[in-house]
């Protein structure tokens, strides 16, 4: 037999001896961790603004910009379980404000921790939009042992107004101060687009159906003049990035939809007809119309042209054949010194628009 040396000996039993206490330690902090409660998402404590899937009772899921979570949680603390999509988050506890990044890993994520035994307010928006192709698994929050979840304070707005359109509804771009950006994402925030703007000025509840780079016809500097995959599929989507999450219109109906349109079709050459534009144009506003009977509809551009000659036009056209729920808006041009990235207004151009368009929108209310 042969057996080992006595320092080979000693450092294999220095070993052992390490490793013991390394596991002891690990487990005595593990006993020692507090317990936490967890508090699914659908739970009626939690309230969702904007689109989510909620098809399956262990989760919701979502990925359009500007969606919220708002509740209270009691205790100490508060932790939440997801997947994200890469993108940022406002996260607001007690009305303080920061800015996190929820990745593509299933996870969970502490959101408050140290605070004062006791009613806390939460609400998390999505700030514009995450990965490509990513869609958020939201599972639910950990509270303190014992704890639980309150609804929020407040009532939600009676005033519901619908944002359809590009980049400019997601605030591209809308924190930088220069039009050139490494990380355009890192500077968007919806919360600073005109439309969100605009609902805060009239009191609405809003949501923002809009997707970087679609059109209705053409998308942002596509080589064809009719794209395979414009914009409309996905209005039709809970989860834009899943086919077979089909939206119920009838869950949420607002009393006013505003669109905005041609930017991104009439971004470069080729240019679509004015014919395929506007007819194109009509055909999406048929189906707003069908989904909400009555609706008020504001058909929003920018001073490019054609298009808003085409679109002041078409409204004109719809309303001396007798359609008064059709109406016209366009901001000026933006300068460059308050454009942010890629030549997007920035969050005080946003805000001018916003108020402008906030006048346009108000009195179509009729409450």
């Amino acid at each position: 037999m042969r057996y080992p040396d006595t320092a080979s000996a000693k450092n294999t039993g220095a070993a052992i001896t390490a490793a013991f206490w390394i596991l002891t330690t690990a487990y005595v902090a593990l006993c020692a961790m507090p317990a936490k409660t967890f508090v699914g998402a659908s739970h009626p404590a939690v309230r969702h603004i904007g689109r989510f899937d909620r098809r399956h009772p262990q989760y919701v899921r979502f990925d359009w910009p500007g969606v919220a979570v708002e509740t209270r949680f009691e205790g100490a603390s508060c932790d939440i379980l997801l997947r994200g999509d890469g993108g940022l988050y406002d996260v607001s506890v007690d009305g303080v404000l920061t800015v996190r990044r929820f990745d593509t890993l299933e996870t969970a994520h502490t959101l408050a921790s140290g605070l004062a035994d006791s009613i806390h307010s939460l609400r998390i928006v999505k700030r514009t939009e995450g990965l490509r192709g990513q869609v958020v698994t939201f599972k639910g929050f950990y509270v303190d042992a014992g704890k639980s979840l309150l609804p929020p304070v407040g009532t939600v707005p009676a005033r519901r107004v619908e944002f359809i359109g590009g980049s400019n509804l997601l605030g591209f771009g809308v924190e930088a101060d220069t039009v050139w950006c490494d990380t355009p994402y890192n500077y968007s925030n919806v919360s600073l687009s005109f439309g969100a703007v605009a609902a805060r000025e009239v009191g609405a509840e809003y949501r923002v159906l809009a997707v970087s780079g679609k059109g209705l016809v053409r998308n942002w500097r596509s080589p064809y003049i009719a794209a395979t995959r414009p914009f409309e599929p996905l209005y039709r989507l809970a989860v834009k990035n899943d086919p077979s999450s089909v939206w119920n219109f009838k869950s949420w109906v607002p009393q006013v939809v505003a669109i905005c349109f041609g930017t991104n079709d009439f971004s470069t050459y080729p240019y679509p007809t004015r014919t395929l534009f506007v007819e194109s144009y009509k055909k999406f506003l048929d189906g707003v119309t069908a989904r909400y009977p009555g609706v008020q509809i504001v058909c929003v551009t920018s001073a490019r042209e054609p298009v808003r000659t085409y679109v002041r036009e078409m409204v004109e056209q719809e309303r001396e054949e007798g359609n008064e729920r059709i109406h016209f808006y366009s901001f000026g041009e933006v300068p460059k010194r308050q454009c942010g990235c890629d030549w997007h207004p920035n969050a005080g151009a946003q805000e001018k628009i916003g108020r402008e368009l906030a006048k346009v929108i108000g009195p179509l209310f009729g409450d």
